[in-house]
């Protein structure tokens, strides 16, 4: 069952990751070739400012998945002979090991591979539209997705610069020159939707599409808190105090790897000075005016993809 009241899209993971399977040796051995034992696989490519195609750094990375968009779960022994630039351990599902692999590719050079089976290479957020919402596949997805790109853009010793090695089943890089340990990281982000009586604020960032408006959200800074970013991150972006912070729910977000922290944040009067550095514009909405922008009826769309978890958040504000 949910650990929270909100089931936000990318959490739920039902694997045991089964940290004592981690230093196995035969974790890549003969785990991998039980007849239970079965692989996700991703490929992407990324376009840099030079026009260059930069393989396996993109955070848009796609994933096999079947006709319904749940995960082509396939054979180890069937990327035998596919150029497999990275595979990690993922965890156990009722005890049969799953694994991830990244392709040394983009997908659409392994697209014609899979058709055959019904097989096709889809984003995450494709993944979340075709499966109509929280799943927990998407789950599974986060953790693959963001550790296949942290080894992909991890390759080097921050340290001394020599290429890292692969340890604990994916879950480490070890330099062996200077024997320094590498970890995954996730950048923690705040998320909220500012509220005032019975009105909520939602604003726009530079270059999003016409009209599309979201909820409030930034980075947290080192030793700072969540309570202490959001009040940063909303008098930063449209100059209000903040006055009370209520945490709702969080969300694993896979590009490349972060995790939402979705909150309500309660601020005093006063009026709106938007930093064009940090958004375009920010608007006060009522719940008539969200209301009405689901039926398409309203000037602007006020209702974010129902994977994002400003969905969760703003959805939760008319329907309380």
């Amino acid at each position: 069952m949910p650990l929270s009241a909100i089931q936000t899209c990318f959490s739920g993971n039902p694997l045991d990751r089964a940290d004592y399977l981690r230093t196995d040796p035969e974790i890549f051995g003969d785990w991998m070739k039980r007849d239970d034992a079965r692989v996700v696989l991703l490929a992407g490519e990324s376009l840099q400012p030079d026009g260059q195609i930069r393989v396996g750094l993109s955070t848009e990375s796609r994933i096999l998945t079947d006709a319904v968009g749940d995960i082509a779960w396939q054979r180890p022994s069937k990327t035998r002979f596919l150029p497999v630039s990275t595979t990690i351990f993922l965890g156990l599902d009722d005890g049969a090991p799953r694994y991830a692999a990244m392709l040394d590719g983009s997908a659409d050079d392994f697209s014609d591979m899979f058709e055959a089976d019904g097989c096709k290479f889809r984003d995450g957020r494709g993944m979340a539209f075709k499966l109509g919402g929280p799943h927990p596949s998407l789950g599974i997805i986060a953790q693959a997705k963001s550790m296949l790109l942290w080894h992909e853009s991890h390759r080097f010793c921050a340290k001394c610069g020599s290429e890292s090695k692969l340890a604990k089943a994916g879950y480490e890089r070890k330099c062996e020159a200077c024997d320094t340990h590498h970890f995954p990281r996730t950048d923690p982000v705040v998320i909220m939707l500012v509220r005032r009586g019975d009105k909520a604020l939602v604003g726009r960032g530079n270059g999003w599409p016409e009209g599309h408006y979201s909820a409030l959200a930034g980075f947290l800074e080192p030793g700072e808190s969540m309570e202490e970013a959001v009040a940063r991150e909303v008098f930063e972006e449209v100059g209000l105090k903040v006055s009370n912070v209520v945490y709702k729910a969080t969300q694993p977000w896979p590009w490349p790897s972060t995790l939402m922290i979705g909150v309500e944040a309660w601020v005093d009067e006063g009026d709106l000075t938007i930093d064009p550095k940090e958004i375009e514009d920010a608007i006060w909405i009522n719940k008539d005016d969200v209301r009405a922008s689901m039926r398409e009826e309203h000037q602007y769309r006020l209702v974010p993809p129902p994977f994002a978890i400003a969905n969760n958040l703003i959805m939760g504000w008319v329907e309380e």
